[in-house]
């Protein structure tokens, strides 16, 4: 892939990275930092999976140095110690913490939830998706063999990638929320595109609605998809059909 193409594609998509997790709504949109469907999951299971943006000054790692970066990391990893904090003595559990970008993924019932509402170290909270089953992830290939024999013989391969963001249909879910998802699909591209840098690949769409990319990628981009903590599963993509 052009360098410059790459660079330049890499610098639009990841000017969204922080959407998710830094957005603070403007005056004139009063979205909810806890939406009523993350509160009627809690109610109704006892607990609920979120994912929850944590207000922090951020920048993304491309633009910083290595000690900013080391420092970013740090200012991440303290407030999530700090929330955890407020946390004591509700009922949650950890399933992730994130240090490139200030987020933390959290089961929670709902008196863990109206401390998230209240705390002022919050900026939104979204719903996530469980993650897969040990034994599940075990048995199944992220990436299947035939893949990288195909990009070994042939010099690169078609993808589709699935990723590891909070998804819905859109028909269930309000406008606010529909903005919400869509921008946590778009983190999601943007970080493993980061991941992808320096290798051989190539962007053929970008879904908006549904956590997915479609690549061109060589052996040692499959590698990093093979790896990658956003990626759910890789499987063949079929050429676009010309019009």
């Amino acid at each position: 892939m052009n360098k410059t193409k790459s660079s330049r594609l890499q610098a639009t998509v990841l000017g969204a990275a922080a959407l998710f997790f830094t957005a603070t709504a403007a005056p004139a949109q009063p979205i909810p930092k806890v939406p009523s469907e993350v509160i009627e999951r809690a109610a109704a299971h006892g607990t609920v999976l979120v994912l929850v943006g944590l207000k922090v000054p951020w920048q993304m790692e491309s633009h910083l140095s290595d000690d900013e970066v080391r420092a970013q990391r740090e200012a991440i990893a303290a407030i999530q110690k700090y929330l955890l904090i407020e946390l004591q003595g509700k009922s949650y559990r950890v399933t992730r913490l994130y240090d490139r970008v200030p987020g933390i993924g959290l089961e929670v019932s709902a008196d863990a939830l109206a401390e998230l509402a209240r705390s002022p170290r919050v900026t939104n909270v979204l719903l996530d998706r469980p993650a897969p089953a040990e034994k599940d992830v075990a048995s199944a290939e992220k990436v299947p063999s035939q893949l990288f024999q195909k990009a070994a013989d042939n010099g690169s391969v078609l993808v589709l990638a699935g990723l590891r963001a909070p998804w819905q249909r859109e028909d269930q879910l309000s406008e606010e929320l529909i903005e919400l998802q869509r921008k946590a699909i778009l983190s999601a591209q943007s970080y493993i595109l980061a991941e992808l840098g320096g290798t051989q690949f190539r962007v053929l769409r970008l879904y908006r609605s549904i956590p997915g990319i479609a690549l061109r990628v060589g052996v040692d981009a499959l590698r990093v998809l093979q790896n990658s903590p956003a990626v759910t599963n890789v499987v063949p993509d079929r050429p676009a059909v010309a019009r």
